[in-house]
């Protein structure tokens, strides 16, 4: 946070040059915006919509430090700034936001132990932390809380069997919702056409086409303003298309036999890289479970969770992993609609005293944790190399193998335990010390991780504001937990039996 303000070059750069155009009303223009390498297109604008209030919020603490990112942005005034804080606020505010929200529905339907357990063991521990803490200022946690959202709007219509969305203005704000996701990642255009789809033909038989026709009205004129607004007028104005359009066409361009892509899909599953046996087996046991239990409303989830299979698709025809950590492309949106049928599992071993298999699953989740945790971290990073699938990417093609050969050793194991936050706070205990003269004990080993911290506290200057941001963003977790429990409450309370 202190030397990147955590962002990566590329792709973050140009998903924050959306957010300031709008959070600085310099919008649909982006002459100002500091976005290298990307002259011939810009990244989608959803993420950028998401994160602009807080963007503009904390830019009124830069321009009080006298900064003129309000007037043009550049390498020097956005790094380590206010307003790019703002954007991996808005991250981990979202990030904690769609776990409430899922777990406040989850807990109305299978009761709160499953669906803690649920939303813990599908999200937190499955590599959406990395995306909230690690690299926010990205599209996936926008992704991942709009998924989210629509989860639970769908689970709450089908408990009031169609009540919840039924005024004209409901029928809107899907449309605008449905917008947003289109805006937020290209490859989800589906889903964006069936979630309110979804809504609209509910209960509908004959006789009722005039109510359709009135529904499909109020859902495809938000939906039309929102998109035309936000990336049709930019476009033309700045006569420039969308990142993502013309490296859409080169990815689903690649040529592969019929055997190649079986191999393709087995390798998904249990590539020693980013199989997701390893980094995602919750949502497997969850697909599993939407299939061969009985779970409520399964047919109408499993409509929902269909446009999932274009994003499948992308990944096995086009080679292309994502760049980083996990199938990005996959994992957002599938979370949020498979830790359903996840916490009815739990519920139902809940229910038959099926504890020992639960402390299965819990020792389960060491792979993806582990997996997380060490990522990027002690000889785990990622390399420019040619993929399982033929493709040039950034990654690690026995990233699993690595990272319990990094545990294994003692020292990897330490690393991996205590990197990030817990080092900073061990930084700040060597600063109080050297600002109170208490004298230090000193190992002069450098793969000593204490020593090393050491010197971070020798060479780094202290900054406050970086003290307050971490304090800000380790707060945001408790902070919902304690609004949505105090609500939760509220809302038992009130529930006819």
């Amino acid at each position: 946070m202190q030397s990147t303000g955590l962002w990566y070059s590329g792709d973050d750069q140009n998903y924050f040059a959306r957010a300031s155009a709008l959070s600085f009303g310099q919008f649909p223009s982006y002459k100002k915006e500091y976005y290298p390498g990307f002259n011939g297109g810009m990244q989608s604008i959803g993420p950028g919509i998401f994160a602009a209030p807080f963007v503009f919020v904390f830019s009124y603490l830069d321009r009080a430090e006298g900064s003129d990112i309000s007037k043009e942005r550049s390498e020097k005034n956005i790094v380590g700034s206010w307003s790019q804080f703002g954007f991996v606020f808005s991250s981990v505010f979202y990030f904690c936001l769609a776990c409430a929200l899922l777990y406040r529905v989850l807990s109305s339907i299978v009761g709160s132990s499953a669906a803690v357990w649920a939303v813990i063991l599908m999200v937190i521990c499955q590599g959406m932390p990395l995306y909230a803490f690690r690299r926010p200022i990205f599209s996936h946690m926008a992704e991942f809380a709009l998924q989210s959202i629509f989860i639970c709007v769908f689970l709450k219509n089908e408990m009031t069997s169609g009540g919840y969305i039924k005024q004209w203005w409901s029928y809107a704000l899907l449309g605008i919702g449905a917008s947003l996701i289109f805006l937020t990642r290209y490859n989800n255009i589906l889903f964006a056409v069936a979630w309110p789809l979804f809504f609209i033909i509910r209960d509908m038989g004959r006789g009722k086409i005039g109510l359709m026709i009135k529904r499909l009205f109020y859902v495809f004129i938000p939906f039309i303003l929102v998109v035309a607004i936000f990336e049709l007028w930019p476009e033309i104005y700045n006569q420039r298309t969308p990142y993502g359009y013309g490296t859409a066409i080169s990815f689903l361009a690649v040529d592969a036999a019929w055997q190649n892509i079986l191999n393709r899909i087995v390798y998904v599953f249990n590539g020693p890289d980013w199989g997701l046996f390893y980094t995602a087996p919750f949502l497997l046991i969850g697909i599993i479970s939407l299939v061969f239990l009985k779970v409520p409303w399964k047919r109408r989830l499993v409509f929902v969770s269909m446009p999932l299979l274009v994003n499948f698709y992308i990944i096995i025809v086009s080679g292309f992993q994502g760049d980083w950590y996990g199938y990005r492309y996959f994992i957002a949106s599938a979370f949020p609609l498979f830790v359903f049928p996840l916490a009815f599992l739990l519920d139902r071993m809940d229910k038959h005293g099926w504890g020992a298999w639960k402390w299965g699953l819990m020792l389960l989740a060491l792979l993806p944790v582990m997996s997380m945790w060490c990522f990027e971290e002690y000889n785990t990073n990622l390399s420019l190399l040619p993929s399982f699938f033929g493709r040039v990417v950034w990654g690690n093609p026995t990233y699993q193998l690595i990272v319990w050969k990094t545990l294994i050793a003692q020292k990897g194991w330490f690393f991996a335990l205590y990197q990030g936050g817990v080092q900073y706070f061990c930084y700040l205990f060597y600063k109080t010390l050297m600002f109170l003269n208490i004298p230090m004990s000193h190992s002069l080993n450098y793969d000593d991780f204490f020593f090393q911290t050491q010197i971070l506290a020798l060479t780094l200057p202290f900054k406050l504001k970086i003290l307050i941001r971490v304090l800000l963003i380790y707060s945001l977790p408790f902070l919902t937990g304690w609004f949505f429990s105090k609500n939760a409450v509220a809302h038992i309370k009130n529930r006819p039996a």
